[in-house]
């Protein structure tokens, strides 16, 4: 029974905080971790399980409502719960369970089951109770993570926020936050920009064989440990490397040489590049959209105080290629 009741306590006052807290979290970010070893797993079930543990310990005491719901039970004295606890804790260590809980014949025998299955039905009752609120503050403490962790770009690039509190944040995200948040995340999301910025993460893969492909990033993947397995790319163009060295020897007197003719575009809606296939992989922002240039440029041309109408956006028409591929990415 003590054995049992190990397990008990770990599962549900450590393994499973740690998987709500992850959860909740990753609603909002990616972890670093999904999968760790016992240790870890424990040591981070328990760090983020502190402040929770210590609300839900404080409420079931103290607060009106999470002193009797749910699980409603007569509370009693204190003297009568410490002696709930003792003849549960009586049953627990007992090497006859069923000794403690069945009983006998003889009247006193019957009366100290009833006692012993009392105490254990109030005891089941508080247990499950002070878990439904430790959970909520886990998975409240989550969201709260993975909200603060969302805002890091726009907290990073706005001017409207105090000082004072902008350093308490950075403060916060540095020693708590980033630690936490797969690098990955980080480097192949928009998660270093204000989410009003309308940008993509553009990629420039060069492959092991030699083929250079560029696109839009989808997704990505990472094994347990955390360690990227593959990208999913949209929007993908591939540089016909060939062609373009022998189109630059034809006229050696044009440099640059103009590279856009030769990127082609691969009628793929997905297409994925295992991390094993990568050679060099180049990463930078993008806007969406020509909209973005018009809206910036509009912006600008309003606060200098000029009519927009009397302005025209360039486009470089001679950048247009043969093949009708021109660099959206750059």
């Amino acid at each position: 029974m003590i054995a049992l009741f190990t397990t008990y306590f770990l599962v549900f006052y450590i393994l499973i905080p740690g998987v709500i807290f992850r959860f909740a979290s990753s609603l909002f970010v990616r972890l670093k971790l999904f999968q760790r070893t016992r240790t870890q797993e424990a040591t981070f079930a328990v760090s983020v399980a502190l402040i929770p543990f210590a609300l839900a310990f404080a409420g079931v005491w103290y607060a009106p409502i999470m002193r009797h719901y749910p699980f409603q039970v007569a509370e009693g004295t204190f003297a009568q719960r410490r002696l709930d606890y003792r003849r549960v804790t009586a049953i627990l260590t007992s090497g006859d369970v069923s000794r403690q809980l069945a009983g006998g014949a003889s009247a006193e025998n019957v009366a100290a089951t009833n006692a012993n299955w009392t105490a254990l039905n109030h005891v089941l009752r508080r247990q499950a109770r002070f878990l439904t609120w430790y959970y909520a503050s886990i998975a409240f403490e989550g969201v709260l993570f993975g909200l603060l962790a969302s805002k890091y770009g726009d907290w990073q690039t706005s001017d409207k926020r105090s000082p004072a509190l902008l350093r308490a944040y950075t403060w916060l995200a540095r020693k708590f936050i980033l630690p936490n948040i797969s690098e990955w995340h980080m480097l192949l999301t928009t998660f270093n920009l204000a989410r009003r910025a309308d940008y993509f993460i553009a990629a420039d893969i060069l492959q092991n064989d030699s083929n250079l492909y560029k696109g839009r990033v989808a997704d990505y993947f990472i094994d347990a440990d955390g360690k990227l397995t593959g990208i999913l790319l949209q929007d993908v163009y591939r540089f016909e490397r060939q062609e373009y060295e022998a189109a630059k020897l034809k006229v050696p007197e044009i440099r640059p040489f103009p590279s856009d003719p030769y990127w082609i575009a691969i009628p793929s809606a997905n297409f994925y590049i295992p991390q094993g296939s990568v050679s060099n992989l180049n990463l930078r922002f993008a806007p969406r959209a020509n909209e973005t240039l018009s809206s910036l440029a509009g912006k600008v041309l309003q606060e200098e105080n000029i009519e927009a109408d009397d302005v025209s956006i360039a486009s470089d028409d001679g950048a247009e290629s043969a093949r009708n591929t021109p660099d959206v990415y750059s």
